[in-house]
């Protein structure tokens, strides 16, 4: 048996650092356990510069910069973060590391990435505190993460280029005039503080449509559909039914302090509203359109989700989800469910990407 060391690294542009004594500085050590740290502030990386360039949209008929490498990047300072760890294989494994068999750095490499959700967690840590500790501009401009191997005649590494979204070609013709110019009249009698209020829900929206990292698009979906369910000071009935029944229960005790448990259920009462699935379920209802009971089942698996991520920081939630998948499929909802809210139907632009309603799971 033979070791090899295998790891992950993530390069910084730590904006306006100078390091101004030793012109480096190189920090090593162990982390949770059999994992080793080395971090480092310097002009010379010791895995080298690079970064991965590319367009944010591919437009159709026209060329795109899908995954460019700049080995020429300057900058007065980087910040290198690498956790590896020692990985026992078999002779027949090391050897073909050292003869740069293809196959073998392959094979080794798929071993870090299974590993790559810890790694990342322990790089998004350190990375926190250098930013705490030392200033956030050193963390802000992240230029490549990648999975290597250490052992052998040279380092090995996997990269994994920025997304790119393909573009659909949109033909638009003279017929479009007319009916922008329906919309804008239909503006006209609309008081400032409702379109200002449809201002800020589609300001979100076309944020969303921007973003390309998918768990942030994800979250920012939620914001304008969250903004036209509004709450209403009506009680579900399940909830009503139990608070009479604590309030009759209180009432025939005889507790000290009868009176103010009975004002506190009565301030329940009032601040008392659905939760935000049956604010969905609501509205969904009412607008009755094609496929809403479906709607209703999978904005629950949605909103669950928001919740892991928002309120219980759980950054995994993508190893349990096809995230992107997902967005795609939430970003439909939203879309048509804002088109109910301010354009009175829930039809709105056609897609390839958009999906076939009749064949989302009901789950």
């Amino acid at each position: 048996m033979s070791t090899e060391t295998l790891g992950v690294r993530r390069l910084y542009d730590a904006l306006g650092c100078n390091v101004t004594d030793k012109k480096k500085i190189l920090v090593k050590g162990n982390i949770v356990g059999d994992k080793h740290c080395s971090i480092y502030l310097g002009p010379n990386p010791p895995l080298g510069v690079m970064t991965l360039e590319a367009d944010q949209y591919g437009i159709p008929g026209k060329n795109s910069k899908i995954l460019n490498t700049n080995i020429e990047y300057k900058s007065d300072c980087f910040l290198e973060i690498v956790i590896t760890m020692e990985h026992e294989v078999s002779k027949e494994i090391s050897e073909g590391i050292q003869n740069k068999d293809k196959n073998t750095r392959e094979e080794l490499l798929s071993i870090i990435k299974k590993k790559s959700n810890l790694f990342e967690k322990l790089i998004d840590s350190i990375s926190g505190i250098i930013g705490l500790k030392f200033h956030r501009q050193l963390v802000l401009k992240p230029l490549i993460e990648n999975p290597f191997i250490l052992s052998g005649p040279e380092p090995v590494s996997s990269f994994v280029g920025p997304a790119i979204e393909v573009l659909e070609p949109i033909g638009i013709n003279e017929k479009a005039g007319p009916i922008l110019e329906s919309y804008l009249k239909g503006l006209e009698s609309i008081q400032e503080d409702i379109l200002a209020k449809a201002g800020s829900v589609f300001h979100w929206l076309t944020k969303a449509w921007r973003e390309q990292d998918p768990v942030a698009k994800f979250i920012y979906l939620f914001i304008p559909l969250e903004a036209i369910l509004q709450s209403d000071e009506e009680i579900p009935n399940d909830a009503h039914k139990n608070i009479e029944s604590l309030v009759e229960l209180v009432g025939k005790s005889d507790t000290d302090n009868k009176e103010s448990l009975l004002s506190f259920l009565e301030m329940t009462k009032k601040k008392y509203g659905p939760n935000l699935n049956a604010r969905f379920e609501e509205f969904a209802r009412k607008s009755d359109i094609p496929g809403w009971e479906t709607d209703v089942a999978v904005f629950k698996k949605y909103n669950r989700m928001r919740n892991l991520l928002v309120h219980a920081g759980r950054r995994d939630i993508r190893t349990h989800i096809n995230i992107a998948e997902e967005t795609r499929t939430l970003e439909d909802l939203v879309e048509r469910y804002l088109g109910v809210a301010f354009l009175g139907g829930h039809d709105v632009y056609p897609s390839r990407w958009r999906p076939i309603r009749e064949q989302m799971p009901n789950k």
